[in-house]
């Protein structure tokens, strides 16, 4: 019976390809544009960054004093806060990219991958702020921050969740590869353009079109699609609900960066479940409140 369906859906996915070929061409080019415009400004020279912070030790200076403190809050090695601080500067999937160094220098576990990749889907702020034009700037900072103390809540809830953490393990510098740099980041960029305009063309497929549908195929997309929306507190739960979620396109970049290590995203799910309520709250409440 599966087989059929997966039949089917192929069948009705090339004939929805040919009929609304106009549609997906227009949702192409929006995704390169965005892609253009906002993600490669953005993410290039942040993950060239990344290359040579790893290449140093300059990653121990900048987790010698908050380190320890994630290691005792979040039950996670100081690595950790390397990837949530770097993560609040450039947004996902940057943070991908920070636990695959990580990961490739063998300095956390497969399971620490996975929590920390649970408490750090944050989004770049100059980002945030250019897309949530729609909201005055004091709610498009509350947003960015609110992000960040929730991916914290959640550290915290799942510091019960046992990784294996390992503190006498230290980073070995190599030496940094301008042309190796350059060539890894190119390879993680097209795979965030492809997925951006994968999900971006199949929510051109789709019969109805709403932010939130929309979002939750690509984020970008549907938080740009808000402003359109005439109730400005539905316009700031909205927006809370999109960057919960992250949208299916973050989330394939983000399993694209890890794909090497086979890792189990049960916890990271739950996250983002526990993340949707979180932001629903406490927004909920400064509607109520002021």
């Amino acid at each position: 019976m599966i087989k059929l369906l997966k039949k089917v859906s192929i069948v009705l996915l090339v004939i929805l390809l040919i009929i609304k070929r106009p549609t997906i061409t227009t949702a192409i080019i929006e995704g390169i544009n965005i892609w253009i415009t906002n993600l490669f400004p953005t993410l290039f020279p942040i993950l060239i960054l990344s290359d040579l912070i790893i290449s140093t030790d300059l990653i121990k200076v900048l987790t010698s004093f908050i380190g320890p403190i994630f290691n005792k809050l979040f039950k996670v090695s100081p690595y950790a806060a390397y990837v949530f601080w770097m993560s609040a500067l450039s947004g996902c999937p940057s943070n991908a990219k920070y636990i695959k160094d990580l990961l490739d220098h063998n300095l956390i576990s497969k399971t620490e991958a996975v929590k920390i990749l649970s408490m750090s889907l944050l989004y770049n702020p100059v980002l945030i702020l250019t897309i949530t034009s729609y909201l005055n700037k004091k709610d498009g900072y509350f947003i960015i921050i609110a992000n960040i103390v929730i991916n914290l809540i959640i550290g915290f809830i799942n510091r019960g969740v046992i990784c294996g953490i390992n503190l006498d393990k230290i980073l070995i510098p190599k030496d940094f590869n301008l042309v190796s740099s350059i060539s890894k980041t190119i390879d993680t960029l097209l795979l965030v353009l492809g997925s951006l305009v994968l999900f971006i063309s199949l929510s051109s497929l789709l019969p109805l079109n709403h932010p939130l549908l929309d979002g939750i195929f690509e984020i970008t997309n549907g938080i740009k699609e808000i402003e359109y929306i005439i109730n400005y507190n539905h316009q700031l739960m909205m927006t809370g609900i999109l960057l919960s979620f992250g949208g299916l396109s973050i989330q394939t970049q983000i399993k694209s960066i890890l794909k090497d290590y086979n890792l189990e995203y049960s916890l990271f799910y739950k996250s983002r479940i526990l993340h949707l309520f979180l932001f629903i709250l406490i927004i909920y409440l400064k509607t109520i409140i002021i």
